[in-house]
């Protein structure tokens, strides 16, 4: 938080102190402290900066006055306002996520944090239009927006920052994650639905954050005086989460031991004063630092579509140069590296890379059944679009495909070359722009797919296996280097929850297999085979 922001929370607290006195709801001085305080301070913690944290921090002046507005004049349009910053901040959490791909467990659990945040929103407007959702009386909505303003969010954030710091993930990590993460929604359901899930859900929760606590105790800490702060947080949590168990056991057991008033002084009070505050301290005296992805060698095309790709898209946006290319590649030698050597391959399918424009394809592509309904749809849009129309028929399609130079100043990346492909009825299949890039002595083939006001980018590394050349997208952690697919758009790159696979092998003197194989979070979605061969045999 800059000056300006503290000025302004500051002023904004007075003035909600001023206007509630001598009669302070308690639970709405909680929600706002967060608001006002807590949030920000935290959003600054996970040192993460692009356009849109950029225009949160320029924003939150305004969302700081709409959430004092909305609880002095119980006020549906402030707090709409504050609902709309609340899913700001959680777009903010997606995007990261997508970012990098759903990878880093650590990092999940911040971004969790963040897509809890519009939850609180919505329960605050909810408790300003006066609406008992779920028969809950506005007592009990407000202190739900006090909830998913406080440990829903905070708890996944500073486990995030735990796991920073841990230099290996091991299963006591991870399984402590998967539960702070989904605890929030269980505890929902079980307030809602059932005791019994709600005395689970707690259950389950005090037991990650006992066990959590225990990592942190084993964590060494650059600054000590961080760790004694972030430790006293953890005792003062497994001590407030030991009394909402006792709750939860009381309300099973239908004599709470507690009211909701002293609940309120109990949990809530310890928790914004002896849990959040002292680890927001602790984490920022400490600054863990995120861990840095293997992704920084690649340079990707500045090449954007428009509605319409098409086999035109190059003439129609001038980036046809006067450079002759005959294959997707000069010299495969260039990806040379201890896992691909040319000469173990066959020359064809050397051959084939360097001179594609000397060959014929030929194409069948099956989708897998539980995605055929997805791709019907899909393949409306992208008929229109003329770009990765892949359709929906059965057996063989002749493809016809050109080698076409492009304009590599106007790309950003070097000796760069279209591969047009189109089918039989002169639909166009693919426009997929050629290069390569070179990282940490690894050469990757960098494939550039343009998209309305975007483009996807396929970033495969060259192996060689039992003579059969592969192009993979997706790599074990220990050997994964610049490989992915990315969707870039004038707001930023990020990685796709996608992966591809090309395995190609040789059948006889003259012709060549390809497979090529896809995968949608881990779930396979796409066969595609081809058959080539050469000009000159297939006639």
């Amino acid at each position: 938080m800059t000056r300006f922001h503290w000025l302004v929370s500051a002023l904004c607290y007075a003035v909600f102190i001023l206007a509630k006195a001598p009669d302070i709801p308690p639970a709405e001085a909680l929600l706002l402290l967060s608001a006002l305080f807590f949030i920000p301070i935290a959003i600054r913690l996970i040192r993460h900066e692009n356009g849109l944290s950029q225009l949160i921090i320029r924003m939150f002046p305004i969302a700081a006055c709409s959430a004092l507005f909305s609880l002095i004049f119980h006020s549906p349009f402030f707090s709409l306002i504050w609902l709309c910053y609340t899913g700001m901040i959680a777009l903010f959490g997606a995007l990261r996520i997508w970012e990098r791909g759903g990878r880093r467990l650590e990092e999940v659990s911040i971004d969790c944090g963040l897509l809890y945040l519009p939850f609180g929103g919505f329960w605050l407007f909810a408790y300003t239009l006066n609406l008992e959702v779920m028969n809950f009386g506005l007592l009990i909505v407000l202190l739900t927006a006090v909830h998913f303003h406080y440990s829903a969010v905070f708890l996944p954030i500073f486990n995030g920052m735990l796991g920073r710091k841990l230099k290996r993930k091991n299963r006591l990590y991870k399984t402590i994650t998967w539960i702070i993460m989904m605890s929030p929604l269980l505890i929902a359901i079980g307030i809602s639905f059932s005791k019994i899930i709600d005395l689970i859900a707690v259950s389950l929760y005090l037991a990650a954050i006992y066990c959590g606590g225990f990592l942190l105790w084993r964590t060494s800490f650059k600054n000590k005086i961080a760790r004694r702060f972030v430790i006293f947080s953890s005792l003062m949590l497994m001590l407030t989460i030991a009394c909402s168990l006792i709750y939860s056991y009381g309300v099973f057991r239908g004599r709470p031991t507690f009211t909701i008033q002293e609940m309120i002084w109990i949990h809530g009070l310890v928790n914004a004063i002896a849990v959040i505050i002292p680890a927001l301290i602790g984490w920022h005296l400490e600054r863990p630092e995120p861990a840095r992805e293997k992704h920084n060698g690649k340079r990707l095309s500045r090449i954007f579509g428009t509605w319409r790709i098409g086999a035109d898209f190059l003439n129609r946006q001038r980036l046809k140069s006067r450079a002759s290319y005959q294959g997707l590649a000069d010299d495969m030698g260039i990806f040379r590296t201890s896992e691909f050597r040319p000469e173990m391959l066959p020359p064809m399918m050397i051959d084939f890379y360097e001179n594609t424009a000397n060959y014929v394809l030929k194409a069948e592509i099956a989708w897998r059944p539980w995605f055929k309904p997805f791709a019907f749809i899909y393949q409306m849009f992208s008929a229109r679009i003329g770009q990765i129309h892949l359709g929906m028929k059965s057996g063989w399609q002749a493809m016809n495909g050109s080698i076409i130079g492009v304009d590599s100043d106007k790309d950003g990346r070097e000796n760069v070359r279209a591969w047009v492909r189109t089918n039989e009825e002169g639909e166009t299949i693919f426009v997929a722009l050629y290069s390569v890039h070179t990282h940490e002595k690894t050469t990757y083939m960098n494939i550039a797919l343009p998209l309305p006001f975007s483009h996807m980018t396929g970033i495969l590394k060259p192996k060689a296996e039992d003579g059969c050349l592969i192009l993979t997208s997706r790599e074990p952690q220990s050997a994964r280097g610049d490989e992915g697919i990315f969707l870039s758009t004038r707001a930023g790159t990020f990685k796709l929850p996608l992966a591809e696979r090309f395995k190609i092998k040789a059948a006889g003197q003259d012709r060549l297999f390809a497979f090529h194989r896809m995968w949608l979070f881990g779930i396979r979605f796409l066969d595609i085979q081809y058959d080539i061969e050469k000009k000159d045999s297939a006639s």
